[in-house]
């Protein structure tokens, strides 16, 4: 349906698949002794998360082994402008980055610590601590930003995705945190995009 978009996507994954092969190469001339026992690999799935009338929402999701004692994985997330067959990022629709934090950093932190505090046995996290990656909260709008629909028309649920690493240590995983739609993160919307988003629907379900 969208012939741009998948030649696009495809040749990303081609780069990545080239670059992983190279840095496998690299890696077995270096560790010749485990070479023969060490398979790379790297696992790409794309999903439409909403279809709006002129946008597509699409994340990445990718799972690779180069070696060592576990994989890695991740997400990503991009908007397809479907009239002007262009890729654009989602925080690319707002008018900044510092405007986005403002209106989600407070209730993002507030959700990822609660998180956070269950998958570590009820411990509390004290994000004051600027200087401990595994207790700070990070500016959501370094992490990936994901923004869904429930009615097929406007964008009216948001997502924030921390990947493993980013906010605690690799046994507590992936988070993703889901955030209202509401007047304020609208208004931070830039202009031009200002009517593709309406504020969620009371009792939306996650992304």
């Amino acid at each position: 349906q969208f012939p741009a978009l998948e030649a696009k996507l495809l040749s990303e994954k081609d780069a990545q698949l080239a670059e992983l092969k190279e840095w496998g190469a690299e890696w077995a001339t270096e560790n010749p002794d485990r070479a023969a026992d060490t398979d790379m690999e790297l696992r790409i799935n794309w999903l439409t998360v909403a279809d709006v009338p002129r946008f597509l929402s699409l994340t990445i999701d990718e799972w690779s082994y180069t070696g060592g004692a576990h994989g890695n994985w991740g997400r990503g997330s991009l908007i397809w402008n479907k009239q002007t067959s262009a890729k654009l990022a989602p925080i690319a629709m707002f008018s900044s980055k510092e405007a986005f934090d403002k209106v989600v950093q407070t209730p993002f932190c507030d959700k990822l610590d609660i998180e956070r505090s269950k998958k570590r046995d009820g411990e509390k996290v004290d994000r004051s601590q600027t200087d401990d990656w595994m207790q700070a909260c990070p500016k959501p709008s370094e992490l990936t930003v994901i923004l869904g629909s429930s009615n097929g028309r406007t964008f009216n649920r948001l997502a924030i995705y921390a990947g493993i690493y980013s906010v605690g240590p690799y046994v507590e995983g992936d988070y993703e945190i889901d955030l209202p739609v509401n007047a304020k993160l609208i208004a931070a919307v830039k202009p031009a995009y200002r009517s593709y988003f309406t504020p969620s629907p009371t009792g939306s379900k996650k992304l």
